[in-house]
């Protein structure tokens, strides 16, 4: 084989090498997009808070935000909020749309924990270094899901439905007549699976419907997607603790630096002053000597749309 031949051969090689590491990192990329957030992180190192990443995606012809909300496993609420420029329902093709994945965890990290403002349930399975975190829908206005903490009493595949008395009253005023007991099947809205908790009247399900996660959509029960819900049932002991708690201003460290996020509240009158928002920052920086841009923290609190930033200097 001649000298110039052997070049040429080596050369090819190196750009097809080359080529094949690009589409590689393609693929693992479009991978770790595609999983959303309804997957397991590792716990982040001492002195971090956060995880995952967010990301950019271009829309595609006659896809909505409630699409995009589903195949990327984020709630709608949150992707709305995120993305305030963008009409949900005819957002125009290639428009960017921000995938908000970056959390800050919250300080309680044991068993279940739902922050009903952000609309998501984070599970820390007992002795792992890990989080799962999935979106939800919570109850509606007039059918708040509660504030409290709790447990994990009991499991149901394929669940019956007993319709709550105070349920089939608001139907029957509309007119409709609902049965005391739905059997499991596609009329039952529980879905395919069924978590009991500790408190009387109250649920983490699946869903009949294909719309609703990430939404005030319950009648104060927890509502997850059902592949969601299927793991989460197959995951979840039964015993472990539930704290729901409803927390819109979220404040934490990454490498040195003092990150907010901040998701619209449920109701209007919990941001009518910047004193939670303040409050939650002093918290953090007392003893520190931590500077805090106090403009962008107004910024952030006013727009509201969930995505973690920093705020020191």
């Amino acid at each position: 084989m001649s000298g110039d031949l052997m070049e040429s051969n080596i050369l090819n090689n190196n750009v097809i090498l080359k080529r094949l590491g690009l589409l590689l990192l393609l693929c693992m990329n479009l991978v770790m997009i595609s999983q959303g957030r309804a997957v397991s992180y590792s716990l982040p190192q001492a002195g971090s808070d956060l995880i995952a990443e967010d990301h950019t995606i271009s829309v595609t012809e006659g896809q909505t935000l409630a699409d995009i909300a589903e195949q990327y496993s984020l709630g709608f609420n949150e992707l709305v909020a995120a993305n305030s420029g963008l009409d949900p329902w005819i957002p125009k093709p290639g428009s960017q749309v921000t995938l908000p994945a970056q959390t800050i965890l919250p300080e309680h990290r044991s068993g279940v924990v739902i922050n009903l403002a952000e609309y998501r349930l984070y599970y820390f399975p007992p002795m792992t270094n890990k989080v799962i975190t999935y979106p939800v829908g919570i109850g509606r206005i007039g059918w708040d899901t509660p504030v409290t903490k709790t447990r994990v009493t009991g499991k149901n595949k394929d669940p019956w439905w007993r319709v709550p008395q105070s349920v089939r009253q608001e139907h029957r005023k509309q007119g409709r007549e609902l049965p005391e007991m739905v059997r499991p099947g596609k009329d039952n809205p529980l879905g395919g699976y069924a978590i009991n908790l500790g408190l009387p009247g109250y649920l983490l399900h699946g869903t009949n419907k294909g719309f609703g996660i990430g939404t005030r959509v319950s009648h104060g029960c927890i509502r997850l997607r059902n592949t969601d819900i299927e793991a989460l049932y197959q995951q979840l002991p039964e015993g472990t603790e539930v704290s729901i708690m409803n927390q819109p201003v979220k404040v934490g460290w990454h490498q040195g630096k003092l990150m907010l996020e901040v998701h619209p509240a449920l109701e209007k009158q919990e941001f009518n002053s910047l004193t939670p928002v303040t409050a939650a920052i002093v918290k953090h920086i007392q003893n520190t000597e931590i500077d805090i841009d106090w403009d962008k923290v107004l910024s952030i609190a006013r727009k509201q749309q969930g995505i973690v930033q920093q705020i020191s200097k």
